[in-house]
């Protein structure tokens, strides 16, 4: 080990350089991270959660205008369902679609949170607001052994738009069923307050 002081930069040129070279490498850390968060801040975050990573080609930039346009969707979601005589339980994949109904303007997605059957949120699927560009989608997929929503599971998804905006069509599919039987149905989503 080299210890650097004043007396011995002279004598080490190596030394002096790497201490320089080192002040440099320090100054391109700093400059790299302040771009990385300026990027996190102004557009689309650099990575996407791995839930909606395959649809990036649905994204955009988030707008920097103020989102002054709101709404709140929900969505029946049947992971679950008693059947026959009530003591037979059927467990379903859900299948919950986001599409961007405007054929001109952004959509943001600020919120996606699966509650279970007591109300209670299992699941928040978004880290931070997404934009989807003009008859963008994306999906999100509850697993058939994910038993974790019950009888009455359900999504709320909160998006905004800088001005006016058609309504994003939300439903929940649902596909499963016991041995060889397929069964499938869908679930509208439906405006309620915010």
């Amino acid at each position: 080990m080299i210890y650097v002081n004043a007396t011995n930069c002279d004598t080490y040129p190596m030394v002096r350089a790497w201490i320089e070279n080192s002040t440099m490498k320090k100054v391109a850390v700093i400059l790299a991270l302040m771009l990385l968060a300026a990027a996190g801040v102004s557009g689309q975050p650099v990575l996407l959660p791995s839930n909606i990573a395959q649809f990036a080609s649905s994204m955009t930039d988030l707008p920097h205008e103020p989102l002054t346009v709101r709404g709140r969707i929900y969505v029946p979601a049947h992971s679950s369902l008693l059947v026959r005589d009530e003591s037979t339980r059927f467990d379903f994949s859900v299948t919950l679609a986001v599409q961007n109904t405007s054929d001109k303007r952004t959509l943001v997605i600020e919120r996606i949170d699966f509650f279970n059957v007591d109300g209670q949120p299992i699941e928040k699927y978004l880290s931070r607001p997404i934009a989807l560009k003009p008859y963008g989608a994306i999906q999100i997929v509850v697993a058939e052994r994910d038993l974790r929503g019950g009888l009455g599971a359900n999504f709320i998804v909160d998006w905004s738009s800088t001005e006016t905006i058609d309504e994003p069509y939300v439903e929940a599919v649902m596909i499963g069923g016991p041995g060889t039987t397929g069964i499938s149905f869908a679930s509208v989503g439906r405006k309620v307050g915010r």
